[in-house]
């Protein structure tokens, strides 16, 4: 026998059953903004967890809040809520302690779903204020049967969450054996019967016989990116970007950013085919030194301060297909890690680059090996699209499952 429904009069919860009611988060719970916390209090090894609107950032050895609530984001990042006990919660995060008449479970299922409506973008930040979380209307029912809800739904999201997760391990798996390929292949080649040679580079190993290798230096020259004051981005000529390099084996056909440059400046840092773009530096080591290939000139584009472009001397002597795979490869990660300069930033100067040894196949074989990596990776990209999709089908639909069971619309029996 279904259910008898009613209208909620509010637009984002929709028809609610009709012994539910509507009631404001204020009727039914706590909501206070954390304190602040300085810099000098974080310890290594505190007691207590320190929450922001990121989840925890630090641990402290005092409390500002000792029993269980739910925090989520007020400043910035929005959206992550937790239910956490005998933490400290920071000042860009909104404490909700539930009230007798409502399990903080059930609340903290209903939060996500209206709270991305709420945000002030007049800010400099994203931002959601106590005020405006407190009037904020939720579907409301009995104990028991929000005791029943959150039960049912700890199970059945638990088992979706659990699936997303093995997904996303997938993923990870697929995306380091790409990168075991791309570096087996960009070192030794096609053909696993040729002769072999020590390479003298301890990190590199053998190499093919025929190949050769030569320091970056002597084969293309380096230039860091422009460097613009604020008010000339956002109009003009095409802008690579720190994220276009860092994000991408080959750079985009058409990038987003946008600034106001002159034809000198278009010149001298120019973007066209067979160029190779190194990020340059950051905030982790880690970060540093990963390269984009342009396998298409951007017309009347300039690029980042935050990179270094190599441009080969000749494109006879390194094809551009082989140097998206090669240098995107893990071999010189550990050359970068082991020379750069860590002082507040990871740093890597033009000077580094240009000592990077490179190994050079046949024309021939490195137009091959680019071949046989294109083919090779397509698939690979492929399965890890699939595998997203369904990550994203599965996050609608577990929405779409709390949606249903905390408005009424589905009962749990």
């Amino acid at each position: 026998m279904s259910r008898k429904m009613k209208d909620s009069g509010i637009e984002w919860i929709g028809e609610i059953p009709k012994d539910w009611e509507i009631r404001k988060l204020k009727h039914v719970c706590n909501i206070d903004s954390g304190e602040y916390v300085a810099k000098d209090e974080y310890s290594l090894n505190g007691e207590y967890d320190i929450i922001g609107s990121n989840g925890k950032i630090g641990t402290i050895n005092k409390l500002n809040v000792k029993k269980e609530v739910i925090t989520t984001g007020r400043v910035g990042s929005i959206g992550n809520v937790h239910i956490v006990k005998d933490v400290w919660v920071t000042d860009n995060t909104l404490i909700i302690d539930n009230k007798e008449n409502v399990i903080l479970k059930y609340l903290s299922y209903i939060v996500p779903l209206f709270q991305y409506d709420l945000i002030s973008t007049g800010t400099a930040q994203p931002l959601i204020t106590a005020t405006v979380l407190k009037n904020q209307y939720i579907p409301f029912t009995k104990l028991n049967e929000q005791q029943k809800i959150s039960d049912f739904l700890d199970k059945k999201i638990g088992e979706i969450d659990k699936i997303i997760e093995n997904t996303k391990e997938s993923i990870e798996e697929y995306k380091k054996y790409k990168q075991t390929i791309i570096t087996e292949t960009v070192t030794k080649g096609l053909n696993l019967e040729v002769e072999m040679k020590d390479s003298g580079i301890e990190w590199i190993g053998e190499i093919p016989e025929n190949w050769k290798i030569k320091k970056l230096r002597f084969l293309g020259e380096c230039q860091n990116g422009i460097s613009k004051n604020a008010e000339s981005f956002g109009t003009g000529y095409p802008f690579v970007s720190y994220g276009d390099v860092y994000k991408n084996y080959e750079l985009p056909k058409t990038v987003n950013g946008l600034i106001e440059t002159n034809q000198v400046e278009q010149n001298k840092y120019s973007v066209i085919y067979g160029d190779v773009f190194f990020t340059r530096t950051s905030e982790t080591i880690e970060e540093v030194g990963f390269a984009s290939t342009c396998l298409r000139t951007i017309k009347n584009a300039v690029f980042a301060g935050f990179v270094i472009r190599f441009r080969p001397f000749n494109k006879n002597e390194l094809n551009p297909n082989f140097s998206k795979y090669y240098f995107r490869s893990n071999i010189h990660r550990k050359f970068f890690v082991k020379e750069m300069n860590l002082v507040t930033r990871a740093s890597l100067s033009q000077e580094l680059l240009k000592n990077l040894p490179v190994l050079l196949p046949p024309i021939k074989e490195q137009k091959q090996i680019a071949s046989f990596l294109d083919e090779k990776c397509l698939k690979i990209d492929t399965l890890i699209e699939k595998k997203e999709k369904f990550i994203k089908e599965l996050e609608t639909y577990k929405q779409s499952i709390i949606y249903e069971y905390v408005t009424g619309k589905k009962e749990v029996l």
